[in-house]
């Protein structure tokens, strides 16, 4: 599946997410900083939504050939009998034959478009956030790959000198899996504000209690998952809290520098 993917030309993430901006045209010539914070919230799940349409186009072209091409070189004889039955009881019963015998194949197929898209999606959503950021002028450094901290809020010198007036940003598309390892290296960082974004719409009660409760970790959700399932969870955000609220406190240090003192209320 590498090599239908490399010769059907599947872009990367960078490129499918551009495109995505482009297409519901958040481009910095056509939209506000301001109001960029303002609906950062209907922005980003616009972007989660939209990003996937212009993936499956991509995949329609690279797929919907390369995989057959790819069957026909890898299991010529399967073909070639599944031909000889056509030609002689019909195309149906040809065509059973192939799906019966490469059947193994095919499901091994989907599954690696099924685990590419999950692999993505995580990659995505972080473009995503960080396209958003810079079209609200939203300053963050990008942590090397060994840390789990993905952003850090202004930068790293100003999170260095203040941890009082930085914030530290972990992504996760989906808290299904690994997210606790992720909860107790940020809950490590002794960091005053630090925020777990995630697209998951099944955030349960456990998530909740275990990553706002014991870690103390300021859970990022969807506004109608904060509306509608944690509204007096005040460790529980949604995305417009997060920018107009929680963030515009934490802007008015950036620009006194790294020595502000006092920490934000």
């Amino acid at each position: 599946m590498k090599r239908v993917r490399k010769e059907g030309r599947l872009p990367p993430s960078t490129v499918i997410v551009k495109e995505t901006f482009m297409r519901l045209g958040y481009v910095c010539e056509s939209v506000d900083p301001d109001h960029v914070a303002a609906r950062f919230n209907e922005m980003l799940w616009n972007l989660w939504k939209e990003t996937l349409v212009t993936l499956e186009r991509y995949e329609e072209s690279s797929y919907a050939s390369g995989i057959p091409r790819h069957f026909i070189e890898e299991f010529p004889g399967s073909f070639e009998r599944a031909e000889r039955k056509a030609s002689n009881q019909g195309f149906r019963v040809g065509f059973s034959l192939l799906f019966n015998e490469l059947y193994p194949r095919f499901r091994d197929a989907f599954l690696s478009v099924s685990q590419s898209r999950k692999t993505r999606g995580g990659k995505d959503f972080e473009l995503q956030i960080e396209g958003l950021l810079d079209l609200a002028k939203l300053p963050y450094h990008r942590q090397e790959m060994e840390h789990r901290t993905d952003l850090i809020l202004p930068d790293l010198q100003t999170h260095k000198a203040n941890r009082n007036i930085s914030a530290v940003v972990s992504i996760k598309r989906t808290l299904r899996e690994r997210w606790a390892e992720v909860a107790e290296e940020l809950f490590n960082l002794r960091s005053p504000n630090v925020f777990l974004f995630t697209a998951d719409e099944s955030v349960s009660r456990n998530h909740v209690n275990r990553i706002c409760g014991q870690y103390n970790i300021h859970l990022v959700v969807w506004d109608e998952v904060k509306s509608s399932k944690y509204p007096d969870e005040a460790l529980v955000l949604g995305y417009t809290d997060w920018t107009t609220r929680h963030l515009a406190v934490l802007r008015q240090y950036w620009t006194r520098g790294p020595k502000a003192s006092r920490r934000p209320t």
